[in-house]
């Protein structure tokens, strides 16, 4: 397991988060013990050197365990061949929106540091270089792909345009870094060169643009309160000033956020008074309508918290009262994995590979789920539902992890936990910037999520499919598996995205694809695709994603670069590499699923009954 030098302390909403407080200089060093965790001093006589443990290396003394031990990274259970059967569903789920990859720019200065590291560089959406060719053929690969802009430091910029009367705009000041705001920095000022530059980018590349308004910065605050926001109104007129430019250059915005993470409860930046945020929320809106109309109209989206809480949402959507309806998309963050911190959260590769911790997951997204259902049962209009902001690990991720090869099992798990459940779109925190940045410019690389962002986008279309594991049982289904062994392999069932239906079956509808996962240490699956009790027939495209190292004991899972196919894959010349699946004519023959691996099957013959059709909702 990789180290790494660690703070002394750091928080979310504390010191970590913004940048300061003490640090010592110091590696930690762990290693999971047979099937649990324990800080480990070393035993006399007995390995007396002290090596951290990648997932696919074994300490021989613990060897005695055997099959007994539930499966962990450093369990030595020897290798097995299950066989399960993945059954499919032939009813619709729940339905995304087409561009259901969403990825985000940030406002962070290269002064932005966590547990000891810097690793926001010039990523600031106010300084990154919008020609560097390797970001734009990132994004041009992903397109159409929703490409917000904001983060934490939102409520703090002030946007340099006059009004529409000829006021001056507030006092305009570049980000520096402060010890007295929470997040560590003060000032923050968007021209509208910049703004006009962020919009033809996106108007060269195909990305639409969701940008997210400054709600608390425009309200009083207290010396003796850091947190505090209130006063008796909302000082709007530096928002409407820039919503009314936007209007005027005919930018073609898909949304605009208000505030972010700055509800009363669990604000991160900021902590504003429902009754304040309610009246932003309804002159935003009276400012949206009365600017733009009909389709080209940008969706209000909102109110970005950085948890779900089912009962403060609730009172939210009860203060709107009718205005609720004004509001088209529900979002809110979430970082699953933790803090950042090596020192805080020992461990993180437990995080990423355990199917019980991963499954943590849906309790937040039933209640997000349940949450919109019960506002649509109550008679109010159709809401969309987005994760507005995920990135793993908060506090800029974590080196090592949330930029290596290991971050693809949560990652492609949070994906297919969110389409299944009424979730329209999902934001990866970041695009550039951190240790969760899908892109790495300093090194003119693209991270392995990047990949598996990519390959979801042209291949797992908008209608998703029920979809189980069933049957695990070891090699010739002579003996029936252990519970976990099955709970390793996941599955996620979608109709094909309509960019693989066009480049490689002329369009024809009924193809379905297969998202698989396989967490297993030791496990190899084979799998036996059904479409309710009939095995599914069909050629298909493999597209099956390994560490290129995962047999050097001390990298690992945790490389930086992915292995398609058997192929490493390599940016050249700037470029986002080909991804050519790896086509399987005979029929019958099962998906081979290695351990530790994810991928994406696709099946064009199918003709599974739900993707005959097109959607049925349109893209906003």
């Amino acid at each position: 397991m990789p180290t790494e030098e660690t703070p002394l302390f750091g928080s979310r909403t504390g010191p970590g988060r913004q940048g300061h407080g003490l640090y010592a200089r110091a590696t930690v060093v762990w290693f999971l013990v047979a099937c649990g965790t324990i800080w480990c001093v070393a035993v006399g006589g007995i390995n007396l050197g002290i090596t951290p443990l990648t997932p696919l290396s074994i300490n021989p003394f613990f060897a005695p365990w055997g099959n007994t031990c539930p499966e962990s990274p450093t369990c030595p259970l020897p290798n097995r061949k299950a066989n399960s059967n993945v059954v499919i569903g032939t009813r619709m789920i729940s339905e995304t929106n087409l561009n259901f990859i969403c990825v985000t720019m940030d406002w962070w200065p290269k002064e932005k540091c966590d547990y000891g590291h810097c690793p926001w560089h010039n990523a600031s959406l106010l300084n990154i270089d919008l020609n560097h060719p390797l970001i734009r053929s990132a994004v041009k690969s992903l397109s159409p792909v929703v490409l917000r802009l904001g983060g934490s430091l939102t409520d703090h910029i002030i946007y340099e345009v006059p009004s529409a009367e000829g006021k001056p705009p507030p006092p305009c000041h570049p980000i520096t870094p402060s010890k007295t705001d929470p997040l560590g920095f003060k000032g923050g000022c968007l021209t509208m060169d910049r703004w006009d530059n962020l919009n033809k980018f996106c108007q060269d590349l195909g990305c639409k643009v969701v940008f997210d308004l400054n709600l608390a910065g425009h309200l009083a605050t207290k010396e003796s309160d850091p947190w505090w926001r209130g006063g008796h109104k909302w000082h709007y007129e530096n928002v409407r000033a820039f919503l009314q430019y936007t209007r005027a250059q005919e930018y073609p915005i898909l949304g605009f956020e208000l505030g972010n993470e700055v509800d009363i409860n669990h604000g991160v930046g900021a902590r504003v008074p429902d009754n304040l945020m309610v009246d932003a929320f309804i002159k935003t809106s009276e400012m949206i309508k009365d600017l733009w109309e009909g389709r080209d109209r940008p969706l209000l989206i909102g109110p970005d918290s950085s948890v779900f809480d089912m009962e403060w949402y609730l009172e939210f959507a009860i203060r709107m009262g009718d205005n609720l309806k004004d509001i088209d998309v529900f979002t809110y963050h979430i970082y699953s994995l933790g803090p950042g911190s090596p020192l805080l959260n020992p461990n993180m590769t437990d995080h990423m590979l355990n199917a019980t911790k991963l499954d943590t997951l849906h309790v937040t997204t039933d209640n997000a789920q349940k949450f919109v259902e019960t506002l649509e049962k109550g008679g109010h209009r159709k809401f969309q539902l987005w994760c507005g902001e995920a990135g793993g690990a908060f506090n800029s991720g974590r080196n090592l992890y949330t930029n290596s090869f290991i971050s693809g099992f949560w990652f492609m798990d949070q994906l297919g936990t969110m389409a299944a459940q009424r979730h329209q779109s999902y934001c990866r925190q970041t695009l550039i910037g951190g240790y969760y940045g899908l892109i790495n410019i300093t090194s003119n690389h693209v991270n392995p999520d990047y990949y598996t962002a990519l390959l979801w986008s042209r291949l797992m279309g908008r209608k998703v499919l029920a979809s189980k594991v069933n049957d695990t049982k070891y090699s010739n289904w002579s003996e029936t598996a252990p519970e976990y062994v099955g709970d390793k392999l996941r599955v996620y069932a979608h109709c094909t995205h309509r960019w693989f239906l066009s480049k490689h079956t002329n369009g024809k509808r009924g193809s379905v694809t297969l998202a698989v996962i396989n967490l297993s240490t030791h496990v190899t699956h084979t799998i036996l695709p059904k479409v309710g009790d009939k095995e599914l027939k069909s050629t298909r495209a493999e597209y099956i994603m390994r560490s290129p190292t995962r047999n050097d004991k001390h990298k690992g899972l945790y490389s930086h670069h992915v292995e398609l196919n058997g192929k490493i894959l390599r940016v050249i010349d700037n470029q986002i590499p080909h991804t050519p699946p790896n086509w399987i004519f005979d029929r019958s023959k099962p998906i081979v699923m290695p351990p530790l691996s994810y991928g994406y099957f696709v099946f064009p013959e199918a003709k599974n009954v739900v993707c005959l059709t097109p959607p049925i909702t349109p893209e906003p």
